[in-house]
């Protein structure tokens, strides 16, 4: 039965794969995107250059995330690493539990729909209306949910109390056992 599940690890490997493809797809897109903001340079040098340079780092941004969040699936629930190894890799790449990798992607759609705001924004010569607040509402009551998940116990970000984070897992298995 053991042995089943553990092949079953192999689907995260296909979803970190999908989703850092999908990070190269979104690259390439928000290059494009970049691309033609020169070309709008020659042509229409007002607003459009803002909207497209906005727009190139929206999905620019979005395809960074993707690459964080692939990264995260990868390296926290596919691979078993040492504690070298571990410690060579930068902090973004190392998700210990469900609850951070939650909190990273509600982090994740924060970003996105900040930038996704800033470029509406800057895409729009005129006055916006009041439904346009909706956006920036939704941003505020994700930060407020994710501040509430991350400050849950057993959540990610929440700390026991006395809990003392210098100190690394093997050391404190070792000065118990001593």
């Amino acid at each position: 039965m053991i042995y089943v599940l553990l092949k079953l690890r192999f689907a995260m490997a296909l979803a970190s794969i999908g989703v850092i493809a999908a990070a190269g797809l979104m690259f390439w897109e928000g290059l494009l995107t970049l691309w033609h903001a020169f070309a709008y340079v020659r042509t229409d040098p007002d607003l459009a250059v803002i909207a497209a340079v906005m727009r190139a780092t929206d999905k620019l941004l979005f395809a960074i995330v993707l690459v964080i969040f692939g990264c995260a699936i990868a390296l926290g629930f596919l691979v078993d690493l040492t504690a070298e190894q571990r410690a060579g890799l930068p902090s973004w790449m190392i998700i210990d539990s469900v609850a951070e990798l939650k909190n990273l992607f509600i982090q994740m759609i924060i970003l996105y729909l900040v930038v996704h705001f800033a470029t509406l924004v800057a895409e729009t010569d005129e006055m916006l209306q009041w439904n346009a607040l909706v956006l920036p509402a939704s941003i505020l009551l994700l930060a407020g949910a994710m501040r509430l998940i991350a400050g849950a116990p057993g959540q990610a970000g929440h700390r026991e109390v006395g809990a003392d984070d210098s100190r690394s897992q093997g050391e404190i298995d070792r000065q118990g056992k001593s």
